[in-house]
């Protein structure tokens, strides 16, 4: 095997074994401008958009990460914590944890006039052009609006004053530190946004099909992105019985159908009773025609049913089902029932009949 084939080969199983199912909202997230991307994500609804390589970069970051708090540990000029008792990064949770995140520790010792006042410690790499930029700039939050929400986040759910913001030049390790004072306008404004992201049953409007920003995505993030088909994935997040339960301590999400709550392993499993969220279906829906079994559609002049898999017939479709259908637009013409449209798919799908798979990854067209 030559070597390209080797690392080609291991960067795709770096991006198989990504799990791209995150249970919270980041709060490194929160800060980005694209609020139908953050909702998607938190229903699971898009294919990851990171690539063996790209990840193999984020897990370099998160060692230059480690390696700053060792030699700051070393210098033994400021004390440093950068785990809890458990040997697990400091996490910050609000709105029941659906809004959540994990900071790199907290200092004492920075502030001459306060030495005994802790502020927290955010550290990140850049490659030497971003790097040069925030030389330049000379501020960190101008620098980047996501790392900036970030940092006021967690100050704000740890009730810190100041942070400590260190970035590393990934090409030949220079650093650029700064003091940040907390600005709880900021830390409002994100909890704000973030509550109405997790509470919205629809999601928001987003990037147009022309964006640069959606022009190296693959065709199945595309059409996830833009509603132009379903989901890959069929798991509870992306089902119209599913909610976040906002009153939780750890980011619970309540089946309304079998009245539980549901953990994580569960929610990405699914359910042979699964019923696509009416936002995520490209058709219209006649409200007066649903059940707790079935969701009615109309699309044109066609009129179609998203149903639990126990109750398949004539145009009626389980979901799994339904996200193959959504990749030919739900076109219909020329198909009478429901035997010559799956005999129609047989064809090119092999074996459309059993397709009941809840995610794509593992079906073979």
């Amino acid at each position: 095997m030559s070597s390209a084939l080797l690392f080609e080969k291991m960067d795709k199983l770096i991006a198989e074994d990504n799990d791209r199912f995150r249970g919270h909202l980041g709060m490194s997230g929160i800060g980005g401008d694209d609020e139908r991307k953050i909702w998607l994500d938190l229903h699971w609804c898009l294919p990851s958009s990171f690539s063996g390589r790209m990840l193999r970069l984020f897990d370099l970051g998160n060692h230059i990460e480690d390696q700053l708090v060792h030699f700051i540990k070393k210098t033994n000029v400021f004390d440093i914590s950068a785990v809890d008792a458990n040997g697990d990064q400091y996490r910050a949770s609000y709105l029941g944890g659906h809004f959540a995140g994990s900071c790199d520790g907290f200092l004492r010792r920075v502030i001459d006039d306060a030495p005994d006042e802790v502020i927290l410690f955010e550290a990140k790499s850049a490659n030497d052009k971003r790097f040069r930029e925030l030389v330049k700039l000379e501020d960190y939050q101008g620098w980047s609006k996501a790392y900036k929400w970030q940092l006021h986040c967690y100050m704000g759910c740890f009730n810190l004053n100041k942070a400590m913001a260190v970035v590393m030049n990934k090409n030949n390790s220079e650093i650029y530190s700064e003091i940040i004072e907390f600005n709880p306008d900021i830390w409002e404004q994100a909890q704000e946004k973030a509550k109405r992201i997790i509470s919205s049953d629809s999601p928001p409007s987003g990037l147009s099909s022309t964006d640069w920003r959606l022009k190296n995505e693959t065709e199945q993030y595309r059409g996830s992105y833009l509603g132009n088909r379903l989901p890959p994935s069929v798991n509870c997040r992306n089902c119209h019985s599913c909610k976040p339960d906002m009153e939780s301590n750890n980011a619970a999400w309540h089946c309304n159908r079998f009245n539980k709550d549901l953990t994580i392993d569960e929610q990405k499993q699914g359910c042979r009773d699964h019923l696509w969220n009416p936002h995520l279906v490209r058709a219209d829906l006649i409200a007066e025609e649903c059940t707790n079994d079935v969701m009615a559609y109309q699309l044109g002049i066609f009129k179609f049913y998203n149903v639990t898999a126990d109750k398949l017939g004539d145009k009626q479709f389980s979901s799994p089902e339904m996200r193959e259908l959504s990749k030919i637009d739900f076109m219909f013409d020329g198909v009478s029932d429901l035997a010559k449209l799956r005999d129609f798919f047989d064809g090119e799908f092999d074996n459309f009949k059993k397709v009941q798979v809840m995610d794509e990854d593992n079906i073979p067209f």
